[in-house]
């Protein structure tokens, strides 16, 4: 099991940050301008999915590093609650979440899990990403404070963590996208690291 410390916690709930909003948005139904836009259209898209996949690309801004970290892999959604960001490059990583138990696999093949649920900030954290998938307005706006501006083609949505401990982590994530194709994530810490995810869907 992974011990309680910080900097641990910190960067699962970034990794899960990124690539779980990542499967959030690429895994939305097609939008067209006709359709009213507003946070609940966005939501009933999500609860229809039953699957999705992606590629991603991030850049990481760490304060006590010279230059920016870059890593490339996939991201797979499958409902009800697997979710799957495997990292390529520089070297394969693995982050596995299903159901109560979240795994991370080095590049060596050394693995090491924890329950969600002993950690409250990462269940939090888990469970307002859940919500989302399911669709489920009022339980993310209880975790967060949600800003959706835009239009179908080219939209921008803001979750600020309402809970301190929350806020301790991540100060904020911006994503951008047009139509129900995610363009850009942005999750910024509270420390002042930052990361940049772009995401290309696969083909279905």
């Amino acid at each position: 099991m992974i011990s309680g410390n910080r900097p641990a916690r910190r960067s699962i709930l970034v990794g899960l940050g990124a690539g779980l909003a990542a499967l959030l948005l690429t895994a939305a139904a097609p939008s067209s301008a006709a359709e009213t836009w507003g946070l609940e259209d966005l939501f009933a898209r999500f609860a229809r999915v039953g699957s999705s996949s992606a590629r991603f690309t991030e850049t990481r801004e760490v304060g006590l590093l010279t230059a920016p970290l870059e890593s490339s892999g996939t991201l797979t959604y499958r409902r009800p609650d697997l979710l799957e960001k495997r990292t390529l490059l520089p070297e394969p990583e693995g982050m596995r979440l299903e159901g109560d138990r979240l795994t991370l696999t080095r590049a060596d093949g050394a693995s090491r899990t924890l329950s969600v649920s002993s950690v409250p900030e990462i269940q939090t954290y888990v469970e307002s990403i859940r919500s989302t998938l399911r669709g489920d307005v009022p339980t993310i706006m209880r975790f967060y404070e949600v800003g959706l501006e835009g239009t179908p083609q080219d939209w921008r949505m803001q979750l600020t963590p309402r809970a301190e401990e929350a806020r301790k982590t991540v100060q904020r994530i911006v994503i951008a996208g047009r139509d129900a194709t995610i363009r850009r994530i942005e999750i910024l810490q509270a420390d002042g690291d930052r990361s940049v995810m772009t995401v290309q869907p696969d083909p279905a």
